[in-house]
C-alpha cells in the first residue's frame, strides 16, 4: 500500500515546478469605471489571497523548457473609480467596489527560473459598493438609485518574473467582459459601465514535494 503525502517547505522554491505548487498573493490595484465619464487610473485599493498551480507534467512543447500549467486564485479585489471635474452638473464622483474573485488562467514558463504569462478569465461577486457624487452645493451625495450588478466576468492577463527563491512580481490587466451597470447616462457617464484594474502585485509559491 502506498501512501502519498504532500509536505511544505517555505524556505525554497521548487524550480522544476512538475507538481501541484501553492502560494499567497497580494499587492495593489489601480483602477478605473470606463463609461463613468472621467479618465485615469485614479482609484487605489488592495488585493490578495490565495493562487493554486497546477503544470501538466512533462507535455511537448514547440518552446525549449517551457511548461504549461493551470491557475486558480481566490482574491478579495478593491476596484472603482475617483474623478474630479465638471461632467453634465457633478464635481466629483467615487466608487468604491469590493469584489471576492475567482481568476482562473492556462500560464506559460520558461527556463530553470519559471518566469513567463498567463491568460484567462475571473469572475467576481460584489460584496458591498458604495458611490458618493457632488454635485458642489457642499453636500456630497450617497448614490444607490442605479445600483451595480452582483457578478463581474474579467479578461486577465498576468505577468510573472521570478525575482528571488519564491517570490514573483506578478503584474496584472483586467477588463470587465460585461457591463457592471446599465443605463446610467443621466449622472454625466455611458449608459453601459466596465471595470478597468492595472495591479502590481507580489506572489510568493511554496516548493512542495510529492513522495
Amino acid at each position: 500500500m502506498s501512501v502519498w503525502s504532500l509536505k511544505a517547505d517555505a524556505q525554497e522554491y521548487n524550480d522544476e515546478f512538475h507538481v501541484l505548487t501553492g502560494g499567497l498573493v497580494g499587492g495593489i490595484n489601480f483602477s478605473q469605471v470606463d463609461g463613468d465619464g472621467y479618465k485615469g487610473y485614479d482609484k487605489m485599493g488592495y488585493g490578495g489571497g490565495g493562487v493554486l498551480f497546477l503544470p501538466f507534467g512533462d507535455m511537448e512543447m514547440p518552446i525549449k523548457d517551457a511548461t504549461i500549467a493551470l491557475s486558480m486564485e481566490v482574491l478579495f479585489t478593491q476596484k472603482g473609480s475617483k474623478g474630479r471635474g465638471d461632467l453634465g452638473g457633478l464635481v466629483s464622483q467615487d466608487m468604491k467596489l469590493q469584489y471576492g474573485e475567482v481568476p482562473i488562467q492556462i500560464n506559460l514558463y520558461r527556463g530553470t527560473r519559471k518566469s513567463g504569462f498567463g491568460a484567462g478569465f475571473s469572475i467576481g461577486y460584489l460584496a458591498s459598493s458604495e458611490e458618493t457624487i457632488d454635485y458642489g452645493n457642499g453636500t456630497p451625495v450617497l448614490k444607490n438609485g442605479y445600483p451595480f450588478k452582483k457578478f463581474d466576468l474579467n479578461f486577465v492577463l498576468t505577468g510573472n518574473l521570478h525575482l528571488w527563491n519564491g517570490f514573483f512580481l506578478s503584474p496584472r490587466f483586467q477588463y470587465s467582459m460585461l457591463s457592471i451597470r446599465d443605463n446610467n447616462s443621466r449622472f454625466g457617464g455611458r449608459d453601459q459601465q466596465f471595470n478597468n484594474v492595472v495591479s502590481l502585485r507580489l506572489m510568493y509559491l511554496f516548493r512542495r514535494t510529492m513522495r
